[in-house]
């Protein structure tokens, strides 16, 4: 009967602390736990936001591995499809992952550290070179070199080219010599040796050409959102660091904080906060609460409902759906992700 009772017993700290080691995966925020070295994460997140007449789509793969004891190694790509445009990569972002959790505390909390960097994708090389001059020509246009065919030699002197309408005539009473022409003569040979009007007319300027529009950029502008600055910028390079706190109440309850800053190439720093509850109600299902946001109050908000199923071991597929709090949020966003655990 003892026997029985401790294996009960070991089977429910077994159960709890499964319970407890999975489905901590969140959309909008980390956890504090690092894996043992060797064993990690794969993971992958797909995103629709709703921004008005803007809305984009991206999707996020990752990796994770532990490669020290309470220190992961990272690494995160983005690619998305903003204004129905195309796909196209937009950043990678190598990171790590510390656990700070003293190693005799008896509470059950636990304390993390992450912190990675974003490369965005820079601006193509052929947006960098639409650069008018003032006269309107593109620049680099401008600057070649003309070609043979248009270095034509300056013509001849042509006198036959001269107006003589205006030399003058021979005043009235003084004899130039037998051998002088005559007013008449000289008006002739005026009229004869001035340009026709047609060539006399001043030339018109051909307009310029017409100027190259530049690419087009996505921009949120007309509906107020924006993927730049703030916690949420997919668009500059920049550092980020996460110091997360995790509180387990129960095997089935989870409470999760993060401390966001964001520091971009050039700028100055930016803070925020990510928090999340995860609940669950059945031994393979949790249904969980998150929330992100800048720490201003016209800044990036967003709240999102959450269910994590575990259908079978180490494996956890989580669909998610939100809403945002300001103008410059989404609107909506739906998400849906899977995260294998090895």
């Amino acid at each position: 009967m003892k026997s029985l009772l401790a294996s009960l017993l070991a089977s429910s700290l077994l159960l709890a602390s499964a319970r407890a080691d999975h489905g901590q995966e969140f959309f909008l925020l980390y956890d504090a736990k690092v894996r043992a070295p060797g064993h990690g994460s794969v993971q992958s997140t797909f995103s629709f936001l709703d921004e008005g007449d803007d809305d984009t789509l991206s999707l996020s793969p990752g990796f994770t591995l532990g490669v020290l004891p309470r220190t992961a190694l990272s690494v995160r790509a983005d690619f998305a499809d903003e204004a129905s445009s195309s796909w196209a990569y937009r950043a990678i972002e190598p990171g790590f992952q510390i656990d700070l959790t003293p190693k005799n505390l008896k509470l059950p909390i636990r304390f993390g550290l992450s912190a990675s960097y974003q490369f965005a994708e820079p601006e193509a090389a052929s947006d960098a070179l639409e650069v008018h001059s003032v006269s309107g020509h593109h620049l680099e246009e401008a600057s070649r070199p003309p070609s043979s065919s248009s270095m034509t030699p300056a013509p001849l002197h042509d006198h036959g080219a001269h107006d003589h309408s205006s030399d003058p005539l021979p005043s009235p009473g003084v004899d130039l010599g037998p051998d002088a022409l005559t007013p008449e003569e000289l008006a002739a040979m005026s009229a004869a040796a001035s340009p026709p009007a047609s060539a006399a007319a001043p030339r018109t300027q051909s307009p310029a050409p017409a100027q190259p529009k530049p690419s087009p950029h996505h921009s949120h502008a007309a509906s107020g959102h924006t993927h730049a600055g703030g916690i949420h910028n997919h668009e500059d390079n920049l550092f980020t660091a996460r110091l997360a706190l995790e509180v387990d109440f129960s095997p089935d309850t989870l409470l999760i904080g993060n401390l966001i800053s964001v520091l971009p190439s050039g700028g100055s720093a930016s803070w925020g906060y990510a928090v999340g509850l995860r609940q669950r109600f059945l031994p393979q299902l949790s249904c969980g609460l998150e929330a992100l946001g800048d720490f201003s109050t016209d800044g990036h908000h967003e709240a999102l409902a959450a269910l994590y199923w575990e259908p079978i071991h180490h494996l956890i597929l989580k669909t998610g759906l939100g809403t945002g709090l300001t103008s410059t949020s989404p609107d909506a966003s739906l998400r849906a992700g899977l995260v294998w655990i090895f």
